[in-house]
């Protein structure tokens, strides 16, 4: 069961991996990240399970690498 959940969570974070290097900042892309980070960042304060709160933080991770490439390119974030 425990190399299930860890072979999960490996392909989850690959996954995201692989997502985050293939996006491209545009007005479309980065609206709403900030929105979607505070709600991330809400469902982490309200408590979580273990696998639940290690999806959590690779979301989080993967959109404040979004939101640091959106900046960067003068796309808004809100």
């Amino acid at each position: 069961m425990k190399k299930t959940i860890a072979l999960a969570l490996f392909m989850l974070a690959a996954t995201n991996s692989v997502a985050n290097s293939k996006f491209t900042p545009s007005k479309y892309q980065c609206s709403g990240i900030e929105k979607r980070i505070d709600t991330i960042n809400s469902r982490m304060r309200a408590g979580y399970s273990m696998r639940e709160g290690e999806q959590l933080k690779e979301q989080l991770r993967s959109l404040k690498k979004q939101r640091y490439e959106c900046k960067k390119k003068g796309f808004s974030v809100d």
